[in-house]
């Protein structure tokens, strides 16, 4: 151990050498420099260099859902995700009836407008 330069001794001459073994949690252990990347296109337009999952994307970009396919998981996802009922099919209908009913009164007023 060279005096002043804390624990290198202990590893040898890189830290890299003494760190084998079990990862926590059960993860293997392995060379992150060798492992597969994400490679879907960022913004920046280059690939992305995130470690990828199982599923060949990184957890940015790939995800591990990729949502409902039964038509009762489909309803169970549509009636969770109603935040304020703007886009519902009863409110977009009552928006139109609305609408309608508006030119109806603007076209009476302006056949008043012209008769009077």
């Amino acid at each position: 151990m060279v005096a002043g330069t804390g624990r290198v001794g202990e590893f040898g001459s890189t830290p890299q050498e003494r760190r084998h073994g079990w990862l926590k949690n059960g993860n293997p252990p392995g060379d992150l420099s060798t492992v597969k990347r994400c490679g879907a296109r960022t913004r920046r337009g280059s690939s992305c260099q995130c470690p990828a999952m199982r599923n060949g994307r990184c957890r940015l970009h790939g995800g591990l859902s990729t949502g409902p396919k039964t038509a009762a998981g489909i309803e169970a996802i549509r009636r969770a995700r109603t935040k304020h009922g703007c886009y519902s099919k009863a409110a977009m209908l009552e928006r139109r009836q609305g609408r309608v009913e508006l030119r109806i009164l603007r076209e009476t007023l302006a056949y008043l407008a012209k008769t009077f």
